[in-house]
């Protein structure tokens, strides 16, 4: 028992600092604004070697205090946003929905989509950045699009991601 509870800590431990290694990540991300949609995949990423290691409450956990932090404390808001909105909450949402059956894994998959779909319209509409401001509602749908295609696509490549760092991970754990 005793050492179970040590194990425990442990993870928590890691959690805690795979967290501030996340929060780092987003902050290079908003120094160096080329670079933000790439910080925040990596950051995204984090989270998953808990889920990967079968620690899934860790990986929550991991989520939610770096959303929490990244509202807080990185400046540059929209990153942080497409942390916690987007590519932080699928692999949550991945990792937590169990996707045997293909019915479940198509309607969530088709509601995410909806849903960034949804997102893409109310960061354009309501100019939560200042270059789609003064876009025509043509542009802005197709870069809604866009932006759903790019996350489809990111939705096809993160499997094989997550396939590989799983298979890495039960190497060497």
């Amino acid at each position: 028992l005793d050492e179970d509870r040590n194990w425990r800590g442990f993870g928590i431990a890691q959690g805690g600092m795979m967290t501030a290694v996340s929060i780092v990540l987003l902050e290079l991300g908003a120094v160096f604004e080329i670079a933000s949609g790439a910080a925040a995949l990596l950051a995204a990423l984090v989270p998953a070697l808990f889920f990967l290691r079968g620690e899934a409450r860790t990986g929550r956990l991991v989520y939610g205090a770096t959303s929490a932090l990244a509202v807080l404390v990185v400046p540059d808001k929209f990153t942080a946003l497409v942390y916690v909105l987007v590519l932080g909450l699928y692999t949550v949402l991945r990792f937590t929905v169990h996707w045997q059956s293909r019915v479940p894994r198509l309607a969530c998959k088709a509601s995410l989509v909806v849903f960034w779909v949804l997102l893409s319209i109310v960061v354009i509409q309501f100019g939560f950045v200042e270059e789609l401001v003064s876009v025509s509602p043509l542009i802005a749908a197709a870069l809604a699009a866009g932006w759903t295609v790019f996350l489809l696509y990111y939705d096809f490549c993160i499997n094989r991601i997550f396939m590989g760092m799983g298979h890495w991970l039960r190497k060497f754990h």
